[in-house]
């Protein structure tokens, strides 16, 4: 393919040399129609050749644009997921599309518009010197597998790739020297940044890799705490620190200790009294906080209470969750920045217990103005989203097979082959005797089967 199109861009070169095609400062009519017509002149004949070379141009611009949203989501999610692009392009949507390339592809190029003002003079070096690039790689990297491999015949393969490499490593010199100032230098420039910026990626996915897989090398270790202590972080006593020691004591820990960082001590004297008139029986300490760091208190805590010997620690955060925009415009995250400290420290885990305020705004306070906006966005969203919900939900229109009957129907002691989807796989045991429990699902029923690893039901 490389080979080819080097071939017709020195055609075309050479066509412009002969005929003396002299592009306009206003892009029209381009170097490409002006050589058509000196070829097939004005006749009928002519115009109509000319006009299918024409609309041949715009069908192959057309395409080129199409396969990039095509095909760089996929190679970006092959490359990411070799541990060089970020992880999140490997994602796919509710259609089965990697969307985030998709919207990383659009955004470069809705910026791309918007910075050369959609000039196509201004355009052409970057997508020029871009596809000869990847020419130049593609051919150079066959040559490498071609002198690697040395299969029947490589003789022939290798001459070919060799010459597409040279010949596309002589354009993209001819465009980075013709055009370096009216934008090909920005390429250029970021060219050698990028490969550094995804070898960066490379080191970091890596060295987390590192990290988390040392099991790999060693058998997990399940260690018994002789104390488990929890600690419940107290800034007021509401449903939300309600609700978190609720779950703190169902952790059946050793010591569980309620904590409130005093800033204010007037306030502080207040938290205690509301706390003995509810009749609250967990233990609450107060701890004097001067210097108004409540990370570096929390921090100070956790590594005294792990002086003592075979301790874990447990941290509960409560968290209030409001609405998505004026919550973090009128509440910090002090929660988060806690849990952030915390989980930094060995045998210490930060668990944030989250309590929806917005959903209890939303039940007693219908009718505020800020509420029906929300509602009014989210039926939006919802139906935009309408169809993938209900392919979610098991609940997308399909043909039954002819020999299917639904799980709903079935008839004790009748065999029959039911369709539905598997909700969920419970594997048990272990080889040869590996035993599996899969739930299959309709919207009117479920159905459980069991079988050995050799997929025998039972």
């Amino acid at each position: 393919m490389a080979c080819i199109l080097g071939f017709l861009v020195a055609g075309v070169s050479y066509l412009a040399f002969v005929t003396h095609a002299t592009p306009f400062q206003a892009g029209y009519p381009s170097v490409l129609s002006e050589e058509a017509r000196a070829v097939f002149g004005t006749g009928t004949i002519g115009n109509v050749l000319f006009y299918l070379v024409q609309i041949a141009s715009a069908a192959i611009l057309y395409t080129g644009a199409n396969t990039s949203f095509n095909g760089f989501p996929f190679l970006a999610s092959f490359v990411a997921e070799d541990r060089l692009l970020p992880r999140q392009l490997t994602k796919r949507g509710h259609r089965l599309v990697f969307s985030n390339g998709i919207i990383v592809l659009t955004v470069v190029s809705v910026l791309l518009l918007v910075v050369t003002g959609g000039s196509v003079n201004a355009l052409v070096p970057f997508y020029a010197i871009g596809v000869f690039t990847g020419f130049v790689m593609a051919g150079y990297g066959m040559t490498k597998h071609h002198l690697g491999a040395r299969e029947p015949g490589w003789q022939w393969p290798l001459a070919i790739n060799l010459g597409a490499g040279i010949l596309a490593t002589i354009v993209v010199g001819i465009f980075a020297v013709a055009k370096f100032t009216e934008g090909a230098w920005l390429v250029v420039v970021a060219f050698p940044v990028l490969v550094y910026i995804l070898m960066r990626l490379n080191c970091e996915y890596r060295a987390e890799a590192s990290v988390l897989e040392k099991l790999r090398h060693s058998a997990p270790l399940e260690s018994q705490y002789a104390h488990r202590k929890v600690f419940l972080m107290v800034g007021s006593i509401d449903l939300a620190v309600l609700e978190a020691l609720r779950y703190a004591r169902g952790l059946r820990a050793s010591e569980l200790t309620a904590v409130h960082f005093m800033i204010d001590d007037v306030y502080a004297q207040r938290l205690r009294q509301r706390w003995e008139h509810f009749g609250i029986k967990a233990k609450l300490e107060i701890i004097d906080c001067p210097d108004r760091r409540i990370t570096h208190a929390a921090q100070r805590l956790v590594v005294q209470a792990l002086e003592e010997e075979n301790t874990g620690v447990t941290v509960l955060l409560p968290r209030r969750s409001y609405a998505p925009f004026l919550g973090r415009l009128l509440h910090d995250r002090t929660a988060d920045r806690i849990a952030r400290v915390v989980s930094r420290i060995p045998h210490a885990v930060a668990t944030i217990v989250p309590f929806d305020v917005q959903a209890q705004i939303r039940q007693t306070f219908p009718e505020l103005p800020e509420e029906r906006i929300t509602r009014k966005v989210e039926r939006l969203r919802e139906r935009m989203a309408g169809e993938e919900d209900r392919v979610e939900n098991g609940q997308e229109s399909h043909e039954r097979a002819p020999a299917a009957i639904p799980i709903e129907a079935l008839i004790p002691g009748q065999r029959a082959t039911v369709e539905g989807r598997v909700l969920s796989m419970e594997t048990t045991g272990s080889s040869p005797r590996t035993r599996y429990r899969a739930t299959i699902t309709t919207k009117a029923a479920n159905l459980s089967s069991s079988f050995t690893d050799r997929w025998h039901s039972r």
